[in-house]
C-alpha cells in the first residue's frame, strides 16, 4: 500500500487519535500546534519566545519566499537609503497622512497632516501599537495569479484607530489610501473601502490594519514596509504597500487602481482550496471522499 492510499484509508476511517496526531493541520504536533498559537495569541511572548514559537509554524512562508507582484520603476524599496530616508520610506522618517478628501464636503477636526506637522509619526504608531496591536493569519493571493503567495502572522495597528485620531465629524462615505510610487501618476498604486468595513468588523472578521510586521519582524521594503495597509477578506490590491496617506471621502465610488480594468474589485477573496487526494473510480450512487487543504484569507487567532 502506498503512501497516498494509507492517507485516503485514514481519511475514510479518521479516528479520535489520527485527528489528534494530524493536529488539524497545525503542525506536527496537534496539540502542541494548538498551544503555540494559543501563545501567540496571548501577546505575552518575549520577543526570543515570539521568534521561537513562530519557528514552529511550518506552514508560514518565509517573507523571503512570498511570490511578489509589484509596480514602481524603480521600485520604490531600491531606492538608496539616502532617497528612502528622504522619501518615507525608512522608519526613521515615515509619516502617515490621513486627511479629508479637498474634493467632497468630509470635515476631520483634527487632521494628520504633513503641512500642519500633525502626521502620524512612527513612534506615534509604536505608542499606539503598546495597547492596540493585532496579529492574524492571511494568506496573500493576486486577483490575476492562480496560486497563493504566501501565508503570513501579520501585525499592526487597526486602521480605525488611526483614523479616529483624525476625529472624522461628517460626511464620510469612503476611505482612499495610497502609497508611495515615485511621486508620478502614472505609477501611483491606490486601493479604497467603505468606512463601514474599516471602523467596524462584520461577525468574525478581523480589523483592517496599519501593518508593520510580518512573522514577528518589521516589515521589509519589499513587503511594503515601514507600513502597509493589510486587508484580511480580500485580494492582494487592496493591501497598498508602502503607505503613506489615507483621504477620507464623502464620494461613494471606488478609487482602486484594478477598477479600471474591468475587474470586481469589492468581492470577498475566493478560496483557494486544492484536493489533495481523492478516488481515482467512483460507483454511482456512493459518497465521495476528498481530502482537501483550504487556504483562506480570514483565518485569525
Amino acid at each position: 500500500m502506498d503512501h497516498s492510499e494509507q492517507l485516503l484509508r485514514e481519511h475514510l476511517t479518521l479516528s479520535r487519535r489520527y485527528f489528534l496526531k494530524a493536529g488539524v493541520g497545525l503542525g506536527t504536533a496537534g496539540l502542541a500546534g494548538l498551544n503555540t498559537l494559543k501563545l501567540l495569541a496571548s501577546g505575552t511572548l518575549s520577543d526570543e519566545a515570539f521568534a521561537k514559537a513562530l519557528s514552529e509554524l511550518s506552514y508560514l512562508t518565509n517573507p523571503e519566499d512570498f511570490g511578489t507582484v509589484e509596480r514602481g520603476d524603480p521600485l520604490p524599496y531600491k531606492h538608496s537609503k539616502e532617497k528612502r530616508l528622504e522619501i518615507g520610506l525608512e522608519r526613521d522618517t515615515w509619516q502617515l497622512e490621513v486627511v479629508a478628501d479637498p474634493e467632497s464636503n468630509s470635515k476631520l477636526d483634527n487632521p494628520l497632516s504633513k503641512e500642519f506637522g500633525t502626521a502620524l509619526t512612527w513612534d506615534a504608531l509604536m505608542e499606539l501599537a503598546k495597547t492596540r496591536a493585532v496579529r492574524y493569519m492571511k494568506i496573500m493571493t493576486c486577483l490575476n495569479v492562480g496560486e497563493p503567495l504566501g501565508m503570513g502572522l501579520w501585525e499592526g495597528v487597526p486602521l480605525r484607530d488611526v483614523i479616529w485620531l483624525a476625529k472624522p465629524v461628517e460626511n464620510v462615505r469612503r476611505v482612499y489610501y495610497y502609497g508611495y510610487h515615485n511621486d508620478d501618476p502614472n505609477q501611483l498604486f491606490q486601493s479604497s473601502l467603505p468606512i463601514g468595513r474599516v471602523l467596524e468588523d462584520p461577525p468574525g472578521a478581523m480589523p483592517i490594519l496599519l501593518c508593520y510586521k510580518l512573522n514577528g519582524k518589521w516589515l521589509s521594503g519589499k513587503r511594503g514596509g515601514p507600513a502597509r495597509i493589510i486587508v484580511p477578506d480580500a485580494y492582494g490590491f487592496k493591501s497598498i504597500k508602502w503607505l503613506q496617506r489615507v483621504v477620507l471621502t464623502n464620494r461613494f465610488n471606488a478609487n482602486d487602481t484594478y477598477e479600471r480594468g474591468n475587474n470586481d474589485i469589492d468581492s470577498r477573496m475566493k478560496s483557494f482550496a486544492r484536493f489533495i487526494h481523492y478516488p481515482k473510480s467512483i460507483k454511482a450512487g456512493e459518497p465521495i471522499p476528498l481530502t482537501g487543504l483550504a487556504q483562506v484569507g480570514m483565518s485569525g487567532l
